[in-house]
């Protein structure tokens, strides 16, 4: 399965170690999200949500857009 983090921080454009910033979270942890080893809470999920300019479902979705059953 794709990490929809990544998927959606080069979809815009987006750099991991300035959104981490951003969040206030280490680039290690942001990172750990990037590669599915740990997973934001549900109050970091709806920042980084709000930073990304994505929403909530993109983010926790298995299949990327055009991959819908």
């Amino acid at each position: 399965m794709k990490n929809k983090i990544s998927y959606l921080l080069k979809e815009k454009g987006m750099k991991q170690n300035h959104v981490a910033k951003k969040m206030g979270v280490s680039e290690q942890t942001f990172s750990n999200w990037c590669r599915n080893i740990t997973q934001p809470d549900l109050l970091q999920a709806y920042v980084l949500a709000k930073i990304i300019g994505a929403r909530m479902d993109e983010l926790i979705e298995d299949n990327e857009e055009g991959e819908r059953k």
